[in-house]
């Protein structure tokens, strides 16, 4: 009895997964307006992809600026700093 309702199963299954491979191969292609839309889609990321990039390369720049200057401050305070102790304060 075991094995009966164990095949029945299988089959049950075999027959489901055949079923819906059936149903998605019959799928239709994609229409012109689809493709349209797929295109228009395609070259607004390729757009993004390149704002991204360009904003990236800024950011990028300014990071540098901010180093720079901050790299300016430390120095105006090293000498700052020496000019205090020239002066004896």
């Amino acid at each position: 009895m075991f094995t009966i309702t164990r095949k029945v199963t299988i089959v049950a299954v075999a027959l489901l997964f055949l079923g819906s491979m059936t149903l998605v191969g019959c799928s239709s292609k994609p229409d012109e307006a689809q493709m349209k839309q797929l295109d228009d889609l395609k070259a607004e990321v390729a757009s993004l992809q390149k704002e991204v990039a360009s904003k990236e390369q800024e950011k990028a720049t300014l990071q540098k600026e901010v180093a720079e200057k901050t790299a300016k401050v430390a120095k105006v305070k090293q000498d700052q700093q020496i000019v205090k102790q020239r002066l004896g304060k």
